[in-house]
Formats: C-alpha cells, structure tokens, sequence
C-alpha cells in the first residue's frame, strides 16, 4: 500500500452493514498489536460490491507512533458523527483516513491527496503543533476548507479556509479568569504555575484576562516540572513569616502569611495539584479560593486532594456528566457504540465532523460553500456546547465550569 487509507463506505443492506461494523471492530482491536497497518486491504472485499457515496470527508490524524492512541479517540469521534454505525443515516458520506505520522512533510502530501479527490468536501484534523501549520498552509493554498483539532495558536489566521475547533489554552484561562471576576467578584489573584510550556500558556492569558476585568495578580510563583516539595515555594508567595515557641520539650510553630488573596490559580495536572494545595492549609492561608485548568478535571483530584479542593473552580471544554442534552446524548452513543467512555478528542472531533455533515444536509455541497457555511455557523449544538465560530475560524462555545462538592466533580454554569 502507497498510503495508510481507511475508505469508509455505508452499506445500505443490513446484511453488508453489519459484516463491515464487525470488520471495523475487529481492526480496531488489531490495531492495538500491529504497529504497521494498512486499513485499505482489510476492508476492500466488503467495499467492493458497495455504491459509493457521493460525498466525503477527509481525517488526518496520528494513528502511528506514541500519540497513536490520541489519533483514535478523535476518530472514534469521527466515525459516530459520520454515521458508519447507522443503517438509517440520513446523509451517507465516505470517510477517507490517512496517518500523519507526526510528520510535517506527510501531512502536507496528505491534505494535497485529499483535496485532488473532487468528492472530499472538508478536511477534520490533525491536532499535534508540528503537523497542524503546514496543514493549515497546504489546505489554504488548495482552496479546501480544514478544521483542525490542535491547540496551537494563531492557527485559524492561516486563511479563510482554516477553521479550529479544539480547547486552547488562552481559551480555557480566560474562561476561569472571567468567571473568578465577573461572578465571584475577586479583585486580588496569586498565580502559581509549573516552568514548562503548559504552565505559562494558561498562565499569562490569565493574567491578562484578570486585568481586563477589573482585576490584579499581586504574585506569581513557579515552580520546576516534576517537582515534589512546594514548601518553600509556597511560603515565599505568600510571604509567610515563621514563628517558634517552647511548651515543655516540644517546639510549636506558627506561620503568619503576609499576602492576602482571593483567589490562587494553579494551571497544572491533578497529581500535582494535590501536592501542592495541603501547603496552604499547613502554612495558615485561608479564605483562598482554588481556581484551576482542564488537568484539575480528573475524579482523581478529588480523591488525592481531598478537603483541599472542595469548591474550587475549573473549566474544562467537555464533561462527561454534564446534563445537556447534545452532551448526554453524543455520550450515551459513544459508550453505546464503543463500550468505552468518551473523552474531549472524541467530543471535539465529533462536533468538526457533525457540523460538517450538517451543512452538506443543507445543501452546501461544495467547497466553497462548506467554507462559507463554516464561516457563518452560529450556536450550533454540539457535544462540546453551542459553537460558533469567530471572524478568524476560532471555535467560540461556553466551556463547562466545574467545581468539587463532597468529593464530586459537578457543573456549575
């Protein structure tokens, strides 16, 4: 095989679509043992008595290498929107998958093959940093329209056929930053935030955000990645002061933290988190409310930090137990077609492919009319909230705003 190609058809006799759903099912299991692959030949005696659909959609997305298993959860995502599991899907359309290999250069020839296939409306994906611009790039140069699931920022200013609809970091800070401001009304911030590339990009929109709303960071402290003792680092934000006194043979100590705060924000994972915030407790800082990123956003936090992080408050662009209805509908299919739960990669490449098929059920049934289409979608509902994009191609949606109470994660807007 030349190229790493899944052509997904619908059957439209029951008999053809069950025997390919169990030929998907049994390569996706294969596909855990087999480090090279070639989704084509496995399928080609099932499609080729097959009608094919009139139209496609193109994926690119890792399914090789060590972010091989993030590549499949957003196609899972993919296939439940295209409806390849539905015998009554009302809008039939080709799922053409090719490997990004997490090579710039093999992205680029893939957009260039999907975009000389005159069936191939729109382009979902691909979502690492290094392969998403020069996807961005080919895909504005083709005139074919690409909504890519990366965080990488500035992307959508590729050019009017370059869409994004993914959680950015600038996104999900801001989010937390307004809410801490407009809706609980704190005007004094501490930031407190891993020396790596995720702990300063929540980092510094937060802060920015604070200051548009009204607010002040008074402090900001980091720390290094991988690091297990926030003592110190913690009593000197703070400026916390020590204290010593004799009762019989024991030395007690007090701290008297300087600093007064309303909020602290921490953009970092939950095992980390819960070595950091029992410091607050032991070094007397009180009255400090916890605000926190998308890695807060694990039933594990809650169990690891305990009473330290009841009521603080994150944001995340997915939760599983939300109880809207897109949510709880896209979830309850995901676990029903997949016994497996879904997750943000799925949601987010669900909701690029659906907003698609959409349009083509519409009747936008070229290019330029998907990209048009694209480009003036309002609040459509998604798994991942009502989205619109922006004069930029920028996904804009809600995000969900969490918090812990008694020891669950539970939406709170």
């Amino acid at each position: 095989m030349k190229d790493q190609t899944l052509d997904i058809r619908q059957k439209t006799k029951d008999q053809k679509l069950n025997t390919w759903v169990l030929s998907l099912f049994v390569l996706f299991i294969s596909r855990l043992f087999i480090p090279t692959y070639a989704f084509s030949q496995e399928l080609i005696p099932f499609n080729e008595e097959i009608k094919s659909p009139r139209y496609a959609i193109g994926v690119i997305l890792p399914l090789s290498g060590k972010y091989a298993g993030f590549g499949e959860d957003a196609l899972k995502g993919v296939l439940l929107a295209a409806g390849v599991f539905d015998r009554d899907a009302d809008m039939p359309v080709e799922v053409i998958v090719k490997d990004s290999k997490d090579d710039p250069y093999i992205t680029s020839s893939a957009v260039t093959e999907l975009a000389a296939d005159s069936r191939v409306m729109a382009i979902i994906g691909p979502m690492l940093s290094i392969t998403a611009s020069e996807a961005a790039k080919r895909a504005q140069e083709l005139k074919i329209p690409i909504i890519t699931l990366s965080q990488k920022e500035g992307l959508p200013q590729t050019g009017r056929y370059v869409f994004r609809n993914f959680l950015t970091q600038s996104m999900q800070a801001r989010v937390v930053a307004r809410f801490a401001a407009n809706v609980l009304k704190f005007k004094r911030f501490a930031i407190f935030y891993p020396d790596n590339p995720y702990g300063k990009g929540l980092a510094v929109p937060f802060k920015d955000e604070v200051r548009k709303n009204g607010g002040e960071v008074v402090a900001e402290g980091m720390y290094s990645e991988g690091q297990a003792d926030f003592g110190h680092d913690i009593k000197k934000l703070f400026k916390v002061s020590e204290t010593e006194k004799k009762e019989g043979r024991r030395t007690i100590k007090s701290f008297n933290p300087a600093l007064s705060v309303d909020a602290l924000y921490i953009p970092d994972y939950f095992d980390t988190v819960s070595l950091i915030v029992p410091n607050l407790a032991y070094f007397n800082i009180k009255g400090v409310k916890l605000l926190g990123s998308n890695g807060w956003n694990s039933q594990k936090l809650a169990e690891l930090g305990g009473k330290y992080v009841e009521g603080s408050i994150f944001a995340d662009g997915f939760f599983l137990r939300s109880t809207r209805y897109e949510t709880r509908l896209f979830a309850d299919r995901f676990i029903k077609t997949y016994g497996i739960q879904a997750g943000i990669l799925g949601a987010e490449a669900f909701d690029a492919s659906s907003m698609t098929i959409n349009l083509l059920r519409e009747g936008k049934k070229n290019r330029e009319a998907i990209t048009d289409g694209l480009a003036r979608l309002r609040y459509f509902k998604g798994a991942t909230g009502n989205i619109t994009f922006d004069a930029e191609g920028d996904a804009i949606k809600e995000l969900f705003i969490l918090t812990i109470i008694n020891g669950e994660i539970v939406q709170i807007n």
